[in-house]
């Protein structure tokens, strides 16, 4: 038997990804492979030792700060990284959160959401590809998505052939198997709530629930 630790919670805690692709997994005890030892919700910043292999400064002090703009987009700025101690880091200045454009020690906060469950870069089974973020489907501009209900809401690229600057929906499920099948459900919705709205497909019917079509299944891309 072992007693457990326990901290007040981060109010970011959970799984990230930022607008480089890159992956956060943020607890009151970490982010990512780096420890976090005191951290202020109120103030929103988070101090932590650098991981002993961490590629630029192992074992030295990291300041991380995190904002949410006025659309409740959530932002990040690692603005210490190298620190010689944990004091140095708590003493160091935190990056300006009413410049998010510049206020990351001269460089733009980066602007994180969360982690969409289909993350990554895919192929049908008609050959075609998607490359999948939190932000976007191919060129389409992810603007919601929900892990749980398992759909994303993007407005689709001005250049799009089809419906340029119109919004879809797309749903995704899993079979039985474990494979993933995709459906755009909705492809020329004038609004993005209007898109939000729309009926779903039937994911108990992978055959012909994608508006009388069958779901398209997907894998890994090679």
């Amino acid at each position: 038997f072992s007693w457990s630790q326990m901290r007040e919670s981060i109010d970011i805690d959970g799984d990230w990804t930022d607008t480089w692709g890159s992956d956060h997994a943020v607890t009151p005890f970490a982010w990512n492979a780096n420890t976090i030892t005191v951290f202020d919700n109120d103030a929103m910043w988070a101090v932590a030792q650098n991981s002993a292999d961490d590629p630029w400064s192992p074992s030295l002090w990291s300041k991380y700060d995190w904002t949410w703009d006025a659309d409740g987009e959530l932002y990040y700025c690692q603005s210490t990284y190298n620190a010689e101690t944990e004091e140095l880091a708590l003493e160091a200045d935190s990056a300006d959160a009413g410049d998010l454009a510049t206020g990351c020690s001269g460089f733009s906060w980066s602007q994180m959401r969360e982690s969409i469950d289909i993350d990554g870069d895919w192929t049908d089974e008609w050959g075609g590809d998607h490359s999948i973020s939190p932000f976007a489907w191919n060129a389409n501009t992810i603007t919601q998505h929900n892990n749980e209900e398992q759909w994303a809401v993007a407005q689709n690229s001005a250049d799009d052939p089809w419906s340029p600057s119109l919004w879809s929906k797309y749903e995704w499920a899993w079979d039985d198997d474990g494979e993933l099948y995709y459906c755009q459900s909705t492809y020329n919705a004038e609004t993005e709530e209007l898109a939000l709205e729309a009926d779903r497909a039937d994911a108990e019917d992978l055959a012909a629930g994608c508006n009388g079509f069958s779901w398209s299944q997907m894998s890994p891309a090679s």
